[in-house]
């Protein structure tokens, strides 16, 4: 009557007449049931069911001494929340009264069985409950394997998407200037700066992954313009500037988050906080927060580099450009926080020039 799969489960019994317990457990193994643990005394039902946490099914009396069935069902509901929601329990009593039915049913009695017991009955019940718990553990089972290889494929696509991202970003670098180091120092610059603001690990990993595609679509404009070692003219300059509509268009679409960020970032950086920027022309906190951290960490970084129109600035005079353009170019309360954090930053500068 047992199903096999059934036979390895926990069952404990808890009656303070010891003919009764004899009988359900000798019932029990009769059926084949090897895990069953017997208990007279209600005050022990709680140690037991903390001792053996697979416990999956309790027989429980209602009218016993020291402490009722009531108060057994009521401490596992308040000492173990959890054990008391998924597993069953079955009520051994006397009484056929409506309102301890209820009673018990509401501290989670799962199922009654009226003395004197049918054997026929107990073994139905038992079954059926023990089929209940066996069919939420596997259920429980199947979910947890089911996310571990979501997690597993998550993670997987995430450092696919990380590579991707990366070496795009590299390709772009390549065509820009003579260095990839430029977009290394400025992804983990605008890594400190979004944790600087407090934002959430998730979001200053993919702002850090992201920012360095900032750039993108300057593959889309000719070499003659973008490696100019002079000043460009008003038409070449027009020209220069789609390179923030062709990162989005290049980089827009895509189901990644870390993808559609770096497409805010790529459109969005130029923009500037008195609304003269471009694109767009947003203002302000319209202006999305990812690239108002970029703009900061690629101007200050590109000014203290190397370009074929210009010498590297100091240290000194790109932190002096970056106050004097607080409120007009960029966010004033985002260039305080980084020239607060300047000792990170030049950290971060020496750590990257440091790699081969």
């Amino acid at each position: 009557m047992i199903d096999s799969e059934l036979r390895h489960s926990r069952v404990l019994i808890c009656d303070d007449s010891t003919t009764n317990v004899l009988l359900l457990k000798a019932l029990l193994e009769a059926e084949g049931l090897t895990r069953i643990e017997t208990q007279t005394d209600p005050r022990r039902v709680l140690p037991c069911l903390e001792a053996n946490v697979d416990t999956d099914l309790l027989l429980l009396d209602l009218e016993m001494p020291h402490m009722h069935g009531f108060d057994v069902m009521r401490a596992i509901r308040e000492t173990m929340p959890g054990r008391a929601d998924v597993m069953p329990i079955l009520v051994i009593t006397g009484t056929a009264a409506a309102d301890a039915q209820t009673q018990a049913l509401e501290l989670g009695a799962t199922d009654f069985v009226h003395k004197p017991f049918d054997q026929t009955e107990v073994l139905l019940r038992v079954r059926n409950l023990l089929r209940m718990r066996y069919g939420y553990v596997r259920q429980l089972q199947i979910s947890e394997e089911l996310e571990r290889k979501v997690q597993a494929r998550t993670q997987e696509l995430t450092r696919a998407t990380d590579a991707f991202v990366h070496k795009l970003a590299q390709v772009c670098e390549m065509r820009d200037i003579e260095t990839g180091k430029h977009i290394l120092r400025v992804g983990r610059m605008a890594r400190m700066l979004a944790e600087a603001c407090g934002m959430p690990e998730t979001i200053c990993f993919m702002i850090e992954r992201a920012a360095p595609l900032h750039d993108v679509g300057k593959i889309g404009i000719p070499d003659e313009i973008l490696l100019k070692p002079g000043k460009l003219t008003d038409d070449e300059y027009l020209h220069m500037k789609t390179h923030a509509t062709i990162g989005q268009s290049i980089l827009n679409e895509h189901d990644s988050l870390l993808v559609q960020m770096a497409a805010t970032i790529a459109t969005s950086h130029h923009e500037r906080w008195d609304g003269t920027g471009y694109p767009e022309g947003l203002r302000g906190e319209s202006i999305p927060i990812e690239g108002r951290i970029t703009a900061i960490c690629d101007v200050f970084d590109a000014l203290m580099s190397q370009r074929p129109y210009k010498n590297p600035w100091s240290e000194q005079d790109a932190v002096e450009y970056l106050v004097s353009q607080s409120g007009h170019q960029f966010d004033p309360k985002l260039v305080d926080l980084f020239v607060q954090h300047i000792n990170d930053v030049e950290r971060i500068r020496d750590e990257c020039d440091a790699m081969a």
